[in-house]
């Protein structure tokens, strides 16, 4: 027998360990392709669905050290695929040498991972004592939801661009549709290790998963045409969002961009020419290019270089660096800027990237330098008096929940500025560090479950792209592409919001869903350490 006939007869042994690492690697590569903006067509995401049917072909079957091992390598390989952008991150916006960024990012790969032995081990576990296709997704949301990650992500946002099957994440955020992944995936592998082995087909399994999936779309169906009801009767905000930057590439930290107001301002004053005002204004995270006091007051006198408002009248909510004139602390802010020229912050970031914007003081030399903002202590909604365009004698309220960056992706901090009142959400980023990756995409997708979540519309104004409008459906219905290079001076996207007060599932329940899967995990793992001692 020829080397080749061994390898194939190896490759073709599922009992063998080159086969079950090809399989696992597998699975984390059909996630990989999944995940928002690494294949363009939306039908890519549904390699979601039967990703997990290699791996669980051998996790509940084999030792638990190798389960471990299996799993780690599933995940290692959805790390690295899915989040290639890491170690350009790393170099341009922590100044870090490209073999450290390299060397840093297969360490988080790797430590990301673990997650995964984890829940392979507990499936193995509890394998004996509880069904498969129970425990295996319970774990699975426990890790995805639980596990400290510096970027957190749930495989539930490949699935952002089927709306009927984003709907469910009011019942518990995406970790609802990662639950129903595995638990399809496992249904699918129990049925296939039954074929091999001739047994009978899970056939209770295998209806009961596809139960749940029907369930859930039939409450997508439902709820969705509850939710877009209640928009047609909310009350409107016109706002533009605008998007003036470009992607920043190469290794290095690029140079700053002096231009950058003069070009948010020609842009905000061709909006109101070609449209009229616009009840708001947003631009990105750090839009205005100085330092801005935290004690300010009112915007520059005109003519000055600094001043803000130049050929618009309408009222602005921007990002900006602040600095406490008293204490020297920098912040990462969200000022206001009304027709008035009143001038205020109104936000501060409240959660650091660690690293880039948090750093503990022993680790200032190996960064290069002092890196550390000042968390915002307070998260409230920002409260707005606006005049009424359709009555000159009436004003209207508005209470808008902004937050900056990659606090879009915690659905705890969105949920907490919701129960303080807000009706609409306004994410400030700037995605430029990322270069052209799939960061961008998948950044919006985490934006739009939290649209989801709150049940309220959702305005995401970022430097380089994706810049959007998300209906309190989860739906895109506008965006503005990812700018390689600035064509002009930008993109503005104008339209109409609804303002919403409607009460979501996710308010009330919170992480419960989160928890309850939490609880199937430590029954199965108490009744199976106890049968295997």
């Amino acid at each position: 027998m020829g080397p080749v006939e061994r390898l194939l007869r190896r490759l073709a042994d599922p009992d063998a360990p080159l086969r079950q690492v090809l399989d696992a690697a597998a699975t984390g590569l059909l996630l990989a392709l999944a995940a928002p903006g690494i294949l363009g067509p939306a039908p890519f995401a549904l390699l979601a669905w039967v990703a997990f049917v290699p791996l669980l072909l051998h996790v509940p079957r084999v030792r638990p050290v190798r389960a471990a091992l299996l799993a780690w390598t599933a995940g290692m390989v959805l790390f690295l695929v899915a989040w290639s952008w890491y170690p350009g991150l790393l170099a341009r916006f922590s100044g870090l040498p490209p073999v450290a960024a390299v060397s840093l990012t297969l360490a988080l790969g790797a430590y990301q991972s673990l997650g995964w032995a984890a829940w392979a081990v507990i499936v193995r576990v509890a394998a004996p004592v509880l069904p498969v296709a129970l425990v295996a997704p319970a774990a699975f949301v426990v890790v995805e939801r639980f596990q400290p990650a510096i970027f957190p992500f749930s495989l539930g946002i490949t699935q952002y661009r089927f709306p009927l099957l984003a709907q469910v994440a009011e019942l518990g955020g995406p970790c609802v549709l990662t639950f129903l992944f595995v638990l399809v995936a496992a249904a699918l592998a129990g049925a296939c290790r039954a074929r091999r082995e001739g047994r009978p087909r899970p056939v209770a399994v295998l209806a009961t998963a596809g139960g749940l999936v029907a369930a859930a779309l039939l409450f997508g169906a439902v709820r969705r045409a509850e939710v877009r009801e209640a928009r047609a009767d909310a009350p409107i905000l016109r706002v533009a969002a605008l998007q003036a930057g470009a992607q920043r590439t190469g290794w290095t930290p690029p140079p700053a961009d002096p231009a950058r107001l003069g070009r948010y301002q020609r842009l905000t004053a061709t909006v109101e020419r070609d449209g009229g005002p616009v009840d708001l204004v947003v631009w990105p995270e750090k839009a205005y290019p100085f330092p801005l006091r935290r004690d300010a007051r009112h915007d520059y006198r005109p003519g000055h270089d600094r001043r803000i408002r130049e050929g618009f009248a309408s009222a602005l909510l921007f990002g900006a660096e602040t600095i406490d004139p008293q204490t020297r602390e920098v912040g990462n802010s969200a000022a206001l800027l009304l027709p008035d020229d009143t001038l205020r912050v109104v936000y501060d970031k409240v959660r650091l990237i660690f690293w880039s914007e948090r750093l503990p003081a022993w680790l200032e030399g190996l960064a290069g330098g002092p890196r550390r903002y000042r968390p915002g202590a307070r998260l409230e909604p920002l409260r707005l008096t606006l005049p009424d365009p359709g009555d000159p004698d009436r004003v209207r309220r508005v209470v808008l929940a902004s937050f900056i960056c990659f606090e879009a992706t915690f659905p705890e901090h969105v949920r907490a500025l919701v129960a303080r009142g807000a009706t609409l959400l306004v994410n400030l980023s700037d995605d430029s560090w990322f270069g052209a990756t799939a960061e961008p995409e998948q950044h919006l997708a985490q934006a739009v479950f939290r649209a989801v979540e709150s049940r309220r519309d959702l305005v995401r104004a970022t430097g380089s792209g994706v810049s959007a409008f998300v209906t309190a459906t989860g739906e895109v219905v506008r965006r503005a592409e990812v700018s390689h290079r600035v064509v002009g001076d930008g993109t503005a996207l104008v339209g109409d919001v609804r303002l919403l007060a409607l009460r979501g599932w996710y308010a009330d329940l919170g992480d419960a869903f989160a928890a309850w899967c939490g609880l199937v995990v430590a029954a199965g793992l108490g009744f199976g350490l106890r049968r295997r001692g």
